[in-house]
């Protein structure tokens, strides 16, 4: 065990659990032209956002995609429901979480993600009991990477930030972590993550 680490931190999209908003928005747009353009204008746009903030509920998104897209409601009630269904486990993630458990780990999740993603997601797996913590970005009101969300995480859990690391696969949200004083691995799939976490001392064997 790397004795200067003694907290790991986990991202859940695509790094516990799959996070593809492109095939999301071509499976419930298959007729779409531009599948790029509209995944973004609903993905990327402030509407999304805001839900991942917990500023707004889905049937508020829903009638504010609505008026801004023209798109009817029932497809955009059917595409909540694909993101939901959408998040499957990535492989090897669950074990990797046990395995660090096992070796006494502190560990949490931080996560960008609305409520009702978060209930679909703590009622379908079983890895959540493994965690001491979670922070949800809707519960909280602060998006990754700003500085405020990864302060909420050491200030609630009275973690040092030199004792902790964080785990996220996208490049921002580790620089913000690095930001804050927190050491940080950006994931591309498991394996890669077990060898960045052997080159910190941190043996998962």
């Amino acid at each position: 065990m790397n004795m200067a680490i003694q907290n790991i931190v986990f991202d859940v999209g695509n790094v516990l659990v799959r996070w593809d908003p492109y095939t999301i928005t071509q499976t419930v747009f298959p007729e779409h032209d531009d599948v790029l353009t509209l995944m973004q204008s609903i993905f990327r746009h402030q509407t999304w956002l805001d839900l991942n903030l917990g500023s707004i509920t889905e049937q508020q998104a829903i009638l504010h995609y609505h008026q801004r897209l023209q798109i009817e409601t029932t497809r955009l009630e059917l595409l909540l429901q694909v993101v939901k269904e959408s998040l499957l486990p990535i492989p090897g993630a669950a074990e990797l979480l046990q395995r660090l458990h096992d070796k006494a780990f502190n560990l949490y999740a931080l996560t960008d993600n609305t409520h009702d993603i978060m209930a679909y997601l703590k009622a379908k797996y079983r890895f959540w009991p493994l965690f001491k913590g979670i922070v949800v970005s809707a519960e909280i009101g602060h998006l990754k990477p700003s500085k405020e969300i990864y302060h909420y995480l050491l200030e609630h859990y009275q973690l040092n930030a030199h004792e902790t690391l964080f785990i996220d696969d996208l490049a921002l949200n580790v620089a913000g972590a690095k930001a804050v004083g927190i050491e940080a691995i950006q994931f591309v799939n498991t394996e890669q993550c077990i060898e960045a976490l052997r080159d910190l001392q941190i043996d998962t064997q």
